[in-house]
């Protein structure tokens, strides 16, 4: 890929200079699958960085004073985009299973499968809730197993329609669990017996992760944002945006944080800056817009990040670090060699933890302490 063009920022940062370790992972052919959550890949836990690669699917652990590789587990197919971890275990998947390992060896304490001679039938991410674990699969079906165990402890076809698939990652709203199906629906069930507490319908499929503020629910289309009552399902508000599409979104204290993009870009191509104009940022809280301004091309996806109080973005050509209250770029941060492309990055006592679509994870010192103050 050639070269691209920077995007607008307060300061450029070549990423070999900020590099602290580099450690490229064994036997991978593609590390980074692009993310439909909010959770990092890799994750810092206590003194390891862990990851979920994607092909051939593993979970690797690495130092994270070193990056010293101290264990890698293989998958039974694809890798996901992301990984938890809750209670000194990580919760994982491949394009067919739901794995528990221990975090500290890469144990394995169980694993889940839908149905074990699908070739892939899982594309939902796994929600830690407590004792439970919660995913959908690509027959429709919602799960609910036990943390400990992966013993099943209910499940719910969420629908029946023609594109029944549960893709979406869950939320959790008081005392129920929230998913999303590509048969443009959202559901809601009791985290305790399953039984169905609501269903809302939308413009098209959800597939990303739906998220939580304030006990009202996001959930994303390729269309617009739903704002749902996390109680009832009822729409509070539905925002969309002509000739746009909704690329990813975060959920930062004040507003909600948007992607939008032209209306059938590729995230791989070029934009051609038609009459729908450049890819945007857009913030919202309620029926107010707080800011919009120009989006950078080739972005992957963005995450707010507590401890900073910063969005971190990531890309094909690099990664950003994003003011939230204006959508200024504060930091943009590029690799003087090949463009690959990075994937949601975690942040960690003051370093960038980060994994590029080649094979290479990095630890990368932060450039920025506070909004707007570079280190």
């Amino acid at each position: 890929m050639e070269r691209m063009e920077l995007p607008e920022a307060r300061q450029h940062h070549v990423l070999e200079t900020l590099q602290m370790w580099k450690h490229a992972l064994p036997d991978t052919r593609s590390a980074v699958l692009p993310p439909n959550t909010q959770h990092p890949n890799p994750l810092v836990i206590a003194d390891s960085v862990v990851a979920s690669v994607f092909a051939p699917g593993a979970i690797c652990s690495l130092d994270k004073e070193s990056g010293r590789l101290q264990w890698v587990y293989r998958l039974d197919g694809y890798g996901g985009s992301c990984l938890s971890h809750a209670g000194g275990r990580i919760y994982a998947k491949s394009s067919r299973t739901v794995y528990c390992l221990d975090a500290a060896s890469g144990h394995p304490y169980w694993q889940f499968s839908p149905r074990p001679t699908g070739r892939e039938t899982t594309y939902s991410f796994p929600t830690i809730h407590g004792d439970r674990v919660f995913f959908g699969d690509r027959a429709g079906v919602f799960h609910c197993l036990d943390a400990r165990s992966g013993a099943q402890i209910w499940a719910q076809q969420v629908s029946t329609g023609k594109n029944n698939q549960v893709n979406s990652t869950a939320a959790i709203s008081s005392d129920l669990v929230v998913v999303g199906s590509n048969d443009a629906v959202v559901a809601a069930y009791d985290i305790q017996t399953g039984r169905g507490a609501w269903m809302q319908s939308t413009d098209g499929p959800c597939i990303t992760e739906l998220l939580v503020q304030e006990e009202k629910i996001f959930a994303a289309t390729a269309a617009s944002i739903y704002v749902l009552d996390g109680s009832t399902g009822e729409t509070h508000l539905k925002r969309n945006w002509q000739n746009m599409d909704v690329h990813s979104f975060t959920r930062c204290p004040a507003s909600i944080v948007v992607v939008l993009k032209p209306t059938g870009a590729r995230t791989s191509q070029p934009s051609s800056h038609s009459s729908s104009g450049p890819p945007q940022i857009i913030a919202f809280s309620g029926s107010t817009e707080m800011f919009r301004v120009d989006a950078a091309e080739f972005i992957v996806g963005i995450r707010f990040d507590d401890d900073s109080g910063l969005i971190f973005e990531s890309r094909l050509d690099g990664i950003g670090i994003i003011d939230p209250s204006t959508g200024h770029r504060l930091h943009n941060i590029y690799s003087q060699n090949d463009v690959v492309g990075y994937g949601l990055v975690d942040v960690d006592g003051g370093r960038i933890y980060a994994m590029d679509m080649d094979r290479n994870m990095y630890c990368l010192r932060c450039p920025t302490n506070q909004v707007g103050v570079a280190a």
